[in-house]
């Protein structure tokens, strides 16, 4: 699927992930690994060559430590993912239900991403904030999520996310970031684009 051919007309309720989708969130925590003098190989944010840290080549992180350093990652003093504000307030323009999709813990970050969203993106409620438990036993696919709350188009970066959605039969656009850039998977309802700038180039061909 590409953008070309994205009939948004259809999507009347649309899912945001929120870290590194809304949140430029990776930077961050990446200065914050440093600081434990992990990862110090990766300079910069394309040294994130897979979703799961202990999967990129050279970790010297135990699994103990990445748990616990999820963790502790706030939202505080982050901002939000370049174009992504104008997207959403172009999204908004054109009445499309927003709803924020979110792999955190509600019982970890909920108020901490409730702060940050009312802050950046004020015109999406709380009652539209979905929280996955990803890091929980009580962990729920997002898919599963969408299906609950009627979404039928879903704006994220992680690739297991998107898998997990188009084979659902919810169409996905994916946002290139390092951790997903290598990756060959291609399915009819999954687009793939390099940011925010190219949604908003094909919403605006729409009005």
């Amino acid at each position: 699927m590409s953008l070309k051919n994205l009939d948004w007309w259809k999507h009347t309720h649309i899912g945001l992930d929120l870290d590194e989708t809304l949140a430029k969130s990776m930077e961050k925590a990446l200065a914050e690994i440093h600081k434990k003098w992990k990862l110090l190989f990766c300079k910069d944010l394309d040294g994130f060559s897979h979703f799961n840290i202990e999967e990129i080549p050279g970790c010297d992180m135990n699994m103990d430590e990445i748990r616990t350093f999820w963790e502790e990652q706030t939202l505080e003093n982050c901002d939000s993912i370049k174009d992504a504000e104008i997207g959403v307030e172009l999204l908004n323009d054109q009445n499309k239900k927003l709803s924020i999709i979110t792999a955190r813990s509600d019982e970890k970050y909920s108020e901490d991403v409730y702060i940050w969203l009312e802050k950046y993106f004020t015109h999406i409620p709380r009652e539209n904030i979905f929280f996955a438990n990803h890091k929980k036993k009580w962990s729920r696919k997002k898919s599963e999520i969408c299906r609950e709350i009627w979404v039928t188009l879903m704006i994220d970066d992680g690739i297991h996310n998107a898998e997990d959605l188009v084979e659902n039969n919810i169409p996905c656009i994916l946002l290139e970031k390092p951790w997903n850039r290598n990756s060959d998977f291609s399915h009819p309802l999954l687009c793939k684009v390099k940011d925010w700038s190219e949604i908003i180039e094909s919403l605006k061909k729409y009005e």
